[in-house]
């Protein structure tokens, strides 16, 4: 469906609308779509996947392996599942506005490397934080019953905007925001555009504020495997 979409609708568009200048302009955008529902696409299968395991609780039980790696396990599957579909449309992409720009293979498979890299990042953490959200409602809906999803839906939304709040302040800035390691000197091997107007902007990061997270991350992991472990054993 992503190949049919990246590729044959915008060629079927282009012969009847004129949207772009070129074809491969109207492929990119479409690509890009296909990126941005292939990652939701992956959250809500590995949820289902979940939801479908927990009531299965044969297959929990009578394997050797403790649940919490279970868990990782079919994490880990996904992710890589998703890594390899954002390979490959991140290269369909690119290769859709390759004329322009000006760039050599390596600039190209540098660009590749880094989007992969920051997708695959941003989805393991939310792979994390709705799994978590997930054992949540899952212990909540012993509790309360059917109005454990609005809860949870309060809670989530509570909780990410005080998320942002916390990022933004102060504080914030004076405890985390340590160990800075600059990522412009990368930007000089990236690609540049013959036409468009396209400015690469990587910034920093900051040793401290990514071990704070990894360690947050795989806590909030170790917690939902637990409370999944107290559902499944139920």
């Amino acid at each position: 469906m992503g190949l049919m979409l990246s590729w044959i609708v915008p060629y079927i568009l282009h012969q009847f609308v004129d949207l772009f200048a070129q074809e491969n302009q109207l492929e990119f955008v479409f690509t890009m779509l296909v990126l941005f529902l292939g990652g939701f696409y992956s959250v809500i299968q590995f949820l289902a996947s979940m939801r479908f395991d927990i009531k299965a609780k044969e297959s929990w039980l009578h394997s050797t392996s403790s649940i919490t790696k279970l868990i990782g396990a079919k994490l880990v599957c996904s992710l890589v599942g998703y890594v390899l579909f954002t390979i490959l449309f991140t290269s369909i992409a690119i290769f859709n506005i390759k004329d322009e720009l000006i760039a050599s293979a390596g600039q190209i498979l540098l660009v590749l490397v880094i989007i992969v890299i920051i997708l695959t990042i941003l989805q393991l953490m939310l792979f994390i934080v709705l799994l978590f959200f997930l054992a949540f409602y899952l212990q909540l809906k012993r509790i309360i019953g059917r109005f454990s999803i609005v809860l949870t839906m309060i809670v989530f939304y509570v909780t990410t905007a005080g998320w942002a709040r916390v990022t933004e302040s102060q504080l914030y800035r004076t405890i985390f925001l340590h160990g800075e390691v600059s990522l412009q000197n990368i930007e000089h091997y990236l690609p540049k555009a013959k036409e468009m107007t396209m400015e690469w902007m990587l910034g920093s990061i900051y040793v401290v504020e990514e071990i704070a997270i990894t360690l947050l991350l795989l806590l909030l992991f170790l917690a939902a495997s637990k409370l999944l472990e107290r559902v499944v054993l139920r």
